[in-house]
C-alpha cells in the first residue's frame, strides 16, 4: 500500500518526498530471501531508516513484512515508530497470522516506546494471551513477555498455557499430529516461558551497576555469551544495551537514540580493554570459542568507530565470511567495510 492511502488522521504521515530511497532495505523488508532475510543492511543513517519505516509501512502488512521490520526498527534503534504503530493495534485480529502479527509489532513498541508506549504494549499483550493457541503464537507471545521485562510477572500467560496444555492432552494419544503437539507445548514452549522468566533477574543485575565501566564489561560478557545463559534473550539484549551506552552515561539517560561521538569511543575503548585485560581471563574457553571472541570484539571496536591496526585486519581478513555479529558491519553475508 503507497503512502497516498495512509489515514489523513495518521500521526507520522510522510508524503513521498519525506520518504529516502533505501533500495536495500526495500529488498530485506519486502522481498528476503532464505539466505539473506536474517542480515540487517549496514552503515544506513538511522533517521532516514525511521523515515523509511514510517513512510513505506502499513497495518496490512504481511507477517513476515512485520518480522523484517522489527529487525531493522531493533537494529537502528529507530524511536520513532513506536507512535504510528500504535495505530496498528486495533484488537480486530480474526486468525492467527493476524495474532502473530501484532504481537510482532507489540514487540517493537516495547523495545522502541516510552513509558506511555510500554505500558500500552503491556495492556496489548494481556489482550493477545486470550487469543493465542497454536505453538508459534504462544513462541511470539513468550519473546513479547521477555521484550516487555516482565519476568515472574507471568500468571495470565502460564494459566492459558496450562489450558491450552490441558486441551492438548487429552487428545496426545489420537495420532501422530496430536502427540507431536502436546510434546512441543510441554516441552518447548513452557521450556522458553521459563527461560523468558528468568532472564529478568540478569538483565536487572547489570543494570544495576553504577560502574560505567564494570557494567559495560559485564554486558560484553553478555553478548560474547561467555559464562551467561539465556542466550536466545541476553545476547540480542546485550547488543541493544551495548548501542545504547553511546547514548548516555547511565541507563537513566539512555532511553532515547542520540549520536554521541565521545560515548561511541568510550565503547569501543571498552571493548578493546576487554580483549586485552579480560579475554584470557577464562580459562574454559576453548581456542576456538578465544578466536570467535576476539573476531566480535575487533568487528565490535570497528562498529564503533575504532582503529583496529593492520595486523587485527588482516586476521579479521581471514574470517570476513564467517560468523554473524549483531555489533559488526562485517561478516557473514556482510561486505567487508563497505558502507553506503
Amino acid at each position: 500500500m503507497s503512502e497516498e492511502n495512509m489515514s489523513d488522521n495518521s500521526p507520522e504521515k510522510e508524503s513521498s518526498s519525506d520518504i529516502p530511497s533505501i533500495p536495500e532495505l526495500e529488498e530485506f523488508i519486502f522481498h528476503p530471501d532464505q539466505y539473506t532475510g536474517g542480515v540487517v543492511p549496514r552503515e544506513l543513517p538511522a533517521p532516514d531508516v525511521a523515515k523509511f519505516l514510517l513512510g513505506k509501512i502499513q497495518k496490512d502488512a504481511k507477517l513476515q513484512t512485520f518480522i523484517q521490520v522489527e529487525q531493522v526498527a531493533n537494529f537502528y534503534d529507530t524511536n520513532e515508530v513506536a507512535a504510528k504503530f500504535k495505530t496498528f493495534l486495533s484488537k480486530d485480529e480474526s486468525n492467527e497470522e493476524e495474532n502473530r502479527r501484532s504481537m510482532v509489532i507489540d514487540r517493537i513498541i516495547a523495545r522502541l516506546g516510552d513509558d506511555q508506549d510500554v505500558e500500552f504494549a503491556k495492556n496489548y499483550y494481556k489482550h493477545l494471551i486470550q487469543k493465542a493457541t497454536s505453538v508459534a503464537e504462544f513462541e511470539d507471545l513468550i519473546k513479547l513477555h521477555e521484550a516487555l521485562n516482565l519476568g515472574g510477572d507471568s500468571s495470565a500467560i502460564r494459566s492459558k498455557i496450562n489450558a491450552r496444555l490441558a486441551e492438548l492432552e487429552a487428545k496426545k494419544d489420537s495420532g501422530y499430529e496430536a502427540r507431536l503437539e502436546y510434546l512441543k507445548f510441554d516441552e518447548t514452549v513452557m521450556n522458553l516461558l521459563t527461560r523468558a522468566e528468568k532472564v529478568k533477574a540478569v538483565k536487572e543485575k547489570i543494570l544495576g551497576m553504577s560502574d560505567r565501566k564494570q557494567r559495560l564489561n559485564e554486558e560484553i560478557k553478555a553478548y560474547l555469551r561467555i559464562e551467561y545463559g539465556y542466550i536466545e534473550f541476553l545476547q540480542p539484549w546485550a547488543a541493544r544495551r551495548i548501542r545504547q551506552e553511546t547514548w548516555g552515561q547511565q541507563p537513566a539517560d539512555q532511553r532515547f537514540r542520540v549520536d554521541r561521538q565521545p560515548l561511541k569511543k568510550e565503547v569501543s575503548t571498552v571493548f578493546r580493554d576487554y580483549l586485552n585485560e579480560e579475554l584470557g581471563k577464562f580459562p574454559t574457553l576453548t581456542k576456538e570459542e578465544k578466536e570467535s571472541a576476539k573476531i566480535s570484539i575487533l568487528r565490535a571496536i570497528k562498529f564503533f568507530d575504532g582503529q583496529v591496526s593492520e595486523e587485527e585486519d588482516a586476521f579479521l581478513d581471514v574470517f570476513k565470511g564467517t560468523q554473524a555479529d549483531i555489533l559488526a558491519n562485517e561478516g557473514f553475508l556482510l561486505p567487508k567495510g563497505e558502507g553506503r
